[in-house]
């Protein structure tokens, strides 16, 4: 690229949707000249034409012999370069790469200037309609004493022991040790001898025929039952197929859970008493309901935002939205061992109107940020930072590295921006 001014000249500015922009550029038949005489000059000084040593032939020569590459050359970068200078000058922010749609004709004369139309997408302009005093939901943060039980009772389920049962006879919620095997009924080659395994009845845990079976057997009792495995069954050549199931109950257990005293909250972390342990318990109940509650009203907002300002959204933006959703997907399907089957149409148009919500979120919120001058606090961007040294038990300096050397420090950035506007508007809301 040539660091020079080129004397481009928009000549309009036509907006071909709320999107989509149209500049007409034009550059005098002079500046044309001028860059096919400076570019004929940097060909003279490698060319080797016959009878002259490299370098030396004249350069209207070279332009004789090479003008149909120079042309090339001159247009090419005039192109590329009168497009990005015109952007400049019209201050607009393209978020689609720039395509060019015709190029007038050529004379190369001091009289025929080059003209050529180019297209682009941009952000929609819109202004913000009721944005504050957005109607919220009250939040129910308090944690009653009846959760920390329950979670408490979560605990001592964990840590409760199995242990045999002299009874006969299974209710739901008993623990039996049983044993199946099956084979298909289409194809009764494709079976399973019978294994023994531990499950709680009537939990849903099975199949549901063969749940209702089981609690109906006794002990040491036998019974062929027949039933399909669901249609997402883990292992996809058995989803859906019918099968005939040999099932047994060999034994009853019975569960014991410890009791709640000190000794069980010692069990659960050393030094801990079981009323340190209810106080712990509350405190993460109420992290949690609070970022439920702020994961709502986030919603509440966006939904009311999208509501009150419709706008066309840029296709571009939709597109490398859906990729990143794609991409994502993939990625959580591998970390699981699994592959993301290629997707149906119905599936696509569902990732795209996604797409199409997110990206809506984002230019509403950066709309917000920019009427109200909201701009990035650096200091909430360290805390974050300390906040991941801390669970990551290193110095804030070598997690920002890290975060830096991995690429995600901006993101970083956007989600402590976005919560600041979202702290602006929850304020500013009508609860």
């Amino acid at each position: 690229m040539h660091a020079h001014s080129h004397d481009v000249e928009v000549k309009k500015v036509d907006r071909v949707s709320p999107t989509l922009v149209r500049l007409t550029i034009s550059f005098s038949g002079e500046t044309l000249q001028a860059h096919e005489k400076s570019t004929a000059q940097q060909y003279a000084k490698d060319a080797a034409l016959p009878g002259f040593r490299p370098g030396k032939a004249p350069v209207k020569m070279v332009l004789e012999r090479y003008r149909d590459r120079i042309r090339q050359d001159v247009v090419s970068h005039l192109l590329e370069a009168g497009l990005s200078e015109a952007i400049e000058k019209t201050q607009l922010s393209p978020v689609s790469r720039p395509k060019i749609l015709e190029i007038g004709k050529l004379g190369f004369d001091d009289k025929t200037p080059l003209e050529f139309k180019a297209e682009f997408e941009v952000e929609p302009e819109f202004s913000l309609k009721s944005y504050k005093g957005v109607p919220l939901k009250a939040a129910k943060d308090e944690v009653a004493d009846k959760d920390v039980e329950e979670s408490l009772n979560d605990l001592r389920e964990r840590l409760g022991v199995l242990e045999p049962s002299d009874e006969t006879k299974p209710k739901a919620g008993s623990f039996a040790v049983v044993e199946v095997g099956y084979a298909l009924v289409n194809d009764p080659k494709k079976a399973e001898p019978p294994s023994s395994f531990t499950v709680e009845l009537g939990k849903d845990k099975l199949i549901p025929e063969i749940d209702k079976a089981l609690l109906a057997m006794s002990v040491g009792e036998q019974k062929e039952v027949e039933a399909t495995f669901p249609a997402d069954y883990h292992e996809k050549t058995l989803a859906g197929q019918k099968a005939k199931f040999d099932c047994k109950i060999l034994e009853l257990k019975k569960r014991t859970l410890p009791e709640a005293n000190d000794a069980f909250a010692e069990q659960v972390r050393p030094g801990m008493t079981l009323l340190a342990l209810k106080a712990d318990i509350r405190k993460n109940l109420e992290s949690s309901k609070k970022r439920e509650t702020r994961r709502a009203q986030r919603q509440q907002i966006l939904d009311h935002l999208v509501e009150k300002n419709s706008f066309e959204v840029p296709q571009s933006m939709i597109e490398m939205q859906s990729r990143k959703l794609i991409e994502s997907m993939t990625h959580d399907l591998k970390s699981r061992g699994q592959e993301l089957p290629t997707l149906k149409d119905e599936e696509l148009k569902s990732v795209r109107k996604s797409a199409e919500e997110i990206v809506r979120g984002g230019l509403l919120l950066k709309k917000v940020a920019q009427t109200e001058k909201i701009e990035l606090a650096e200091g909430k961007v360290q805390e974050r930072v300390s906040e991941l040294a801390q669970q990551w038990k290193q110095t804030p300096e070598q997690t920002q590295q890290f975060l830096e050397s991995q690429g995600v420090m901006d993101r970083i950035r956007d989600e402590v921006l976005t919560d600041q506007i979202f702290d602006f508007l929850i304020q500013n809301a009508k609860a």
